[in-house]
């Protein structure tokens, strides 16, 4: 489920996530590009041999969309 790499992290919000997602299409696709975004970190922080420039990008991505989730679930307005 793309909600639960989000919802991992963002713990202390895991069910309003949980439950604004069913009708929030943007927060779903936030959360989707957020799992993505991760899981991709992870790969680029094991792969031999380092890529030092694309490890900071996804880390700054990944940040990004922590705070585009934030910012969506207390109703202000996100980059998209």
């Amino acid at each position: 489920m793309p909600l639960t790499a989000a919802m991992v992290r963002l713990a202390d919000v895991a069910e309003l996530i949980r439950a604004r997602s069913i009708a929030d299409e943007v927060l779903r696709d936030l959360c989707e590009d957020y799992r993505l975004a991760r899981e991709t970190l992870t790969r680029l922080r094991r792969t031999k041999p380092r890529r030092p420039v694309e490890i900071d990008e996804y880390t700054e991505l990944v940040a990004d969309l922590e705070d585009e989730i934030v910012r969506r679930l207390l109703g202000e307005p996100t980059g998209r």
